[in-house]
């Protein structure tokens, strides 16, 4: 078999994108585009993790027996970032307007089965508590009794804008953004095959357009936590990466991790002043150059 190379997303909750390296009975994956996580068939149908693959050093972990066409195909792999292929989306949609609200799945290859498809969106993993939005700072400070969990807030929000009986839809989308439906929870039988505009669909994970003001300061406010994983998306707007690449470099330590996978920089010299800055956090912190580690404030901690 001739080695595959793609790229698929980590979604609800979104934990940025995987790349691929895949030669069937065998397969390396990377979240960082340094080291690569290597599985292979046991040899009883099931698949197995077998070792550590890293940018410069080769195998660090695992035995090279068996691994040969694997390690021949992550040296000979072309050039990052590989493309995406998980062009089937599952979106969350709107109750009043039908449209497309929130990001639930992505999918490559052919869509089965209704009855297992998520209908409540995710902004982050239960367990991470990290995330902090601004305004809901600002209010929490004059506030006797501050709102709840940050993350909780932006969930309610979102997964309201569906209820009472959320709908959601398969959209196969083209490279210019037109999404063609498909099946659906609770989809009126018209829907099915209707088409939507490429401005039908939120540009990132969430519709950033809100009634409430503190609604969409709050979702501005969760995509900008999530601005180093969403540069890894290829069809932004020249307007969103440039927005994108500027919150970027306010988690320098995540950009860091994700640099290799950037399909394009619209302002190079910015991006690299953000890599500086988190070298310097990693001297000061003691992390090693390999990744950032550590703590409710790395991304690995997303889910």
């Amino acid at each position: 078999m001739y080695p595959s190379y793609y790229a698929l997303r980590r979604v609800n909750p979104y934990r940025g994108v995987v790349h691929y390296v895949d030669i069937g009975e065998a397969i390396a994956h990377t979240f960082d585009g340094h080291t690569w996580h290597l599985r292979a068939d046991d040899g009883y149908g099931l698949i197995r993790p077998v070792g550590v693959w890293e940018e410069g050093v080769g195998l660090k972990l695992g035995q090279p027996a068996g691994l040969g066409d694997i390690i021949a195909a992550l040296e000979t792999r072309p050039a990052l970032p590989f493309p995406m292929f998980d062009t089937n989306e599952l979106w969350l949609l709107d109750r009043e307007s039908g449209l497309p609200l929130a990001l639930l799945a992505t999918q490559r290859g052919v869509v089965n089965g209704i009855e297992k498809m998520a209908c409540e969106w995710y902004p982050f993993a239960l367990t991470y508590t990290g995330f902090r939005s601004s305004v809901l700072a600002q209010r929490d400070a004059i506030t006797a009794n501050p709102s709840d969990a940050h993350r909780d807030f932006v969930a309610r929000t979102v997964n309201q804008a569906a209820r009472p009986h959320a709908m959601t839809q398969w959209f196969k989308r083209g490279q210019d953004g037109i999404g063609n439906g498909m099946m659906g929870l609770r989809l009126p039988y018209e829907w099915r095959s209707r088409q939507m505009r490429a401005e039908d669909f939120p540009e990132l994970l969430v519709r950033e357009s809100w009634n409430s003001r503190l609604e969409q300061s709050v979702i501005n406010d969760y995509h900008r936590c999530l601005a180093p994983l969403l540069l890894l998306w290829p069809r932004l707007s020249p307007a969103t990466r440039a927005r994108l690449e500027v919150e970027a470099c306010e988690k320098p330590h995540w950009l860091s991790r994700v640099y290799r996978l950037l399909p394009t920089m619209l302002n190079p010299a910015q991006i690299q002043a953000g890599l500086v800055a988190a070298k310097l956090e990693q001297a000061q912190a003691g992390y090693s150059d390999a990744g950032i580690g550590g703590g409710q404030d790395d991304f690995t901690q997303l889910g």
